[in-house]
């Protein structure tokens, strides 16, 4: 229950909303008076409640706003709720006054906000394709990392039956796979599209990277090689290379395609993303003992 106390409690320490003192509180605790009137919309804003909820004979207590906001957010999943929850969160936080619990329920706060962001981002990659927009790459990673591998090989399945002319269908059904961690499958299909599309710069990648998980590292690489020689510009393959010689413990390989990332980068001007590879170099020529 909201009880007298618990209001007294948390409103000390808001006199930008009230001013009462323990004297009243108590009076009311006793039935000696009630809560002047004026007072209760005051009550109702402060705990984010509506004034019928104040009165609800079965209110639920809540240690503290933010708690209470979480409820809200949960409830209605709006937007500014959340953000009232999360700003409410980060005070306590910044404080010092949270304990377990506190910890956990921000964490749920932060759970619920992720799934509805990704519902909000399928949303939008589901309008773009259907404006004309190819954001199926997109779509198919997202309902991966939330655990929709069966319904993403069906759909690609199902696209490439529909048109096998189509090369982004047998790059995404092989990605399908790929995410499904089914890399024999993922290879399998991929190779089979290079031999109507021979030279896609993408599928000879997609073979690399299933080579990669099925720890053929010789053919991964040559793979990711033949993929950059059709298209210098795939960039993925340069990172993979770089990623399969740091595990083999190839460290002077690795040293060296980790530079060519580096290079590939800055000539591109991309001087946010050479950062990664820079870093990379750096611990390597300290493993090295440069």
């Amino acid at each position: 229950m909201l009880t007298y106390e618990r209001y007294y409690k948390a409103l000390t320490g808001a006199p930008e909303f009230l001013s009462i003192s323990y004297q009243a509180v108590s009076k009311w605790e006793n039935g000696v008076t009630v809560p002047d009137l004026y007072l209760i919309p005051k009550l109702a804003e402060y705990f984010e409640v509506t004034i019928d909820e104040l009165f609800a004979p079965n209110m639920k207590g809540y240690k503290n706003r933010a708690q209470r906001l979480l409820a809200m957010y949960e409830g209605g999943g709006r937007d500014e709720d959340f953000h009232r929850a999360d700003s409410e969160y980060t005070k306590l936080f910044a404080g010092g006054q949270v304990d377990g619990e506190d910890m956990r329920l921000y964490g749920v706060l932060n759970e619920y906000r992720a799934y509805a962001l990704a519902a909000k981002a399928e949303g939008l990659y589901r309008q773009a394709i259907a404006a004309g927009e190819d954001a199926r790459p997109q779509l198919l990673y997202l309902l991966s990392k939330t655990s929709r591998n069966e319904e993403n090989i069906a759909s690609q399945e199902a696209a490439l039956e529909a048109a096998p002319d189509d090369v982004q269908n047998w790059r995404l059904l092989a990605n399908a796979y790929e995410y499904a961690n089914l890399p024999e499958k993922a290879l399998a299909v991929a190779e089979e599209g290079l031999t109507k599309f021979p030279g896609d710069a993408r599928l000879l990648a997609q073979c690399g990277d299933s080579c990669r998980l099925l720890k053929q590292y010789d053919m991964a690489i040559d793979y990711h090689e033949a993929a950059i020689k059709s298209d210098p510009a795939q960039c993925g393959s340069y990172y993979s290379i770089a990623f399969i010689h740091q595990d083999t413990g190839a460290h002077r390989k690795a040293l060296a395609a980790w530079e060519q990332v580096r290079d590939f980068c800055t000539e591109r001007g991309m001087d946010v993303e050479a950062q990664w590879p820079i870093n990379k170099i750096a611990k390597l020529r300290e493993i090295a003992g440069e």
